[in-house]
């Protein structure tokens, strides 16, 4: 799904270059622009008189609460909300900005904020930066800007994190090294019978071997294309000890799906999945005893897992930017975030949030929480979409024997390189 969203990035860019040079009639709606200066934050934003704004979200039940909460604090301003994927957010904007028809306010997921603001398609969100920025998760502030300017409202996050079966785990494991003694006890591959199952190789899922081992991609900022860093001492040697998980799960690359790790876990065959918070869902309803926790830690360090953060954005095309943003700012406040907590169960970004009673009450999101800590959001440059398919390449080949780690990399580099020159 990740490698799905990012490959559309690039087409996506073509789409509104094409739209805002060759498709503009006289009656077209056209962008609001932003003040790009230092603009002083006060204390007092009014919205327009006889706003009438349009949201775009993709949970009725999340829909239908959140403008029942904001009319009652905001009974003037008028909003509609039509039903739409936080995937196709973006591009459907492109196509209904122009014309008048698009929203005002509309859910995208992070990797979407950079193009969207390159291409004119979102406000800068200055009246509300200081806030955002003290009051989030400083990873889910930098997933909501671009070139050091905030877009948007961080809300929620997601990563994955180490789940486990109560009834075959007394107490989780902290380390690798407690992984791999605890499958020395466990596995019996004649009954396919292994203590950890995950998606192996899966980049959005393997990465952490990496990252674990000192690997930052696209250089320290993550925003650089000549600094991929698959050839560099760090990477190699994640990917060594990427090769050595395989004496805890020992099966081919094909098979490490995500339909046999749930199959797994919900038969009571799998003591520790890696997994994320869509799947607790299906375990709860299929009656599995559950915990969740952080990624074990390698020689003292957590890993760095990849993340998704899901942001609130602003439309050029509104004609009611201070509204906007006034709703915007209320889905990212403590109230707007409770009801997507509690009709959407997804993990706030919001610092105080993380630590409010009902979230440390539960003990799957709480446990989410603790590896969201140690995530990166996925770097949202272009470029990304070109990572994927030779990532995948890399960790498969090493998995299944194929190829040598240091190979596997330099292979993968190359192709890479290829693909961004083309």
């Amino acid at each position: 799904m990740k490698k799905r969203i990012l490959s559309l990035v690039i087409l996506s860019f073509m789409m509104t270059t094409f739209i805002f040079t060759g498709c503009t009639k006289k009656d077209d709606q056209k962008p609001v622009t932003s003040d790009n200066g230092d603009t002083e934050q006060t204390g007092e934003f009014k919205p327009e008189d006889g706003a009438k704004l349009k949201l775009w979200m993709d949970n009725d039940d999340y829909n239908i609460r959140i403008i029942e909460a904001f009319n009652k604090k905001y009974p003037d301003i008028e909003v509609t909300v039509e039903n739409v994927s936080t995937t196709d957010t973006r591009g459907k904007l492109e196509l209904a900005g122009p014309t008048g028809e698009g929203a005002d306010v509309f859910v995208a997921a992070h990797d979407g904020v950079a193009i969207s603001a390159e291409s004119g398609l979102i406000l800068e969100n200055i009246e509300f930066a200081d806030k955002v920025k003290e009051e989030f998760m400083d990873n889910a502030v930098e997933a909501a800007s671009y070139n050091g300017k905030l877009y948007g409202f961080p809300l929620t996050i997601k990563t994955i994190a180490l789940f486990y079966n109560k009834a075959l785990v007394d107490k989780p494991v902290e380390t690798w090294d407690e992984m791999f003694e605890f499958a020395k006890k466990y596995n019996d591959p004649s009954k396919n019978k292994f203590a950890l199952y995950w998606q192996a190789n899966e980049p959005y899922f393997a990465h952490m071997a990496l990252s674990v081992n000192g690997y930052e991609i696209f250089g320290e900022n993550h925003n650089d294309k000549t600094k991929l860093g698959w050839t560099s001492p760090e990477a190699i040697k994640g990917m060594e000890f990427y090769k050595t998980l395989k004496d805890i799960f020992p099966v081919p690359a094909q098979d490490c799906t995500f339909d046999a790790m749930n199959n797994a876990f919900v038969e009571g065959v799998a003591p520790y999945v890696i997994t994320g918070p869509w799947s607790i869902k299906s375990f709860t309803d299929a009656g599995v005893d559950f915990g969740v926790t952080a990624l074990p830690k390698l020689n003292g360090k957590n890993p760095i897992s990849l993340s998704t953060v899901d942001v609130a954005c602003v439309s050029s095309f509104t004609k009611y930017p201070n509204a906007s943003k006034i709703l915007a700012d209320f889905m990212a406040s403590e109230e707007g975030l409770k009801i997507m907590y509690e009709t959407k169960a997804e993990l706030p970004a919001s610092k105080k949030m993380q630590e409010a009673d009902f979230i440390k009450a539960d003990e799957h999101l709480s446990g989410v929480a603790k590896q969201a800590a140690y995530s990166l959001p996925m770097p949202f440059i272009p470029e990304m979409a070109n990572v994927w398919d030779p990532y995948k390449k890399a960790f498969t080949a090493v998995w299944d024997g194929l190829l040598q780690p240091e190979e596997a990399l330099k292979n993968a580099q190359e192709e890479f390189e290829s693909s961004i020159a083309k």
